[in-house]
């Protein structure tokens, strides 16, 4: 009996020493082709998916945060901007929510970056329902 309990526990142990502090969602949207483009903070990683089914995604990465940039709005300006660049090789998945404060319209979606060169945008339906948590994460800043 003891030894039974007492594995149980160091079972249970191992599992949370190795679990994640939180796992949270910190940006979520479906685009208007019906895919989804999900970030994750999991403590010392950034995990991002992309693809119709995210139990099988076509993109999944997890990178380590030390890795990841921000950028956050100076409070300057008409758009209120607010992104994320996960890096992947010479590739940057820069995932943004920007908000026009003259319009009062939001945009949000996924610039697939090389070299300083756009190419792609991958724009969210914002007639969807979007999670976003970029303000203010605790990242490196993108300059």
């Amino acid at each position: 009996m003891k030894k039974t309990l007492l594995s149980l526990i160091v079972v249970l142990y191992s599992f949370f020493a190795l679990a994640p502090v939180y796992a949270e969602t910190i940006f979520q949207c479906t685009t208007q082709n019906n895919k989804v483009i999900k970030v994750i903070d999991a403590d010392k990683i950034i995990q991002y998916s992309f693809g119709k089914s995210l139990k099988t995604p076509e993109i999944a990465l997890s990178i380590p945060r030390n890795k990841v940039t921000t950028y956050q709005w100076a409070g300057i300006g008409r758009d209120e901007n607010y992104s994320i660049q996960i890096p992947n090789g010479k590739i940057i998945y820069d995932v943004f929510h920007s908000f026009d404060r003259s319009t009062r319209k939001n945009s949000a979606g996924i610039n697939v970056m090389q070299d300083d060169e756009e190419l792609a945008t991958v724009s969210c339906d914002m007639h969807k329902p979007i999670i976003n948590k970029l303000e203010g994460i605790k990242l490196r800043s993108e300059f």
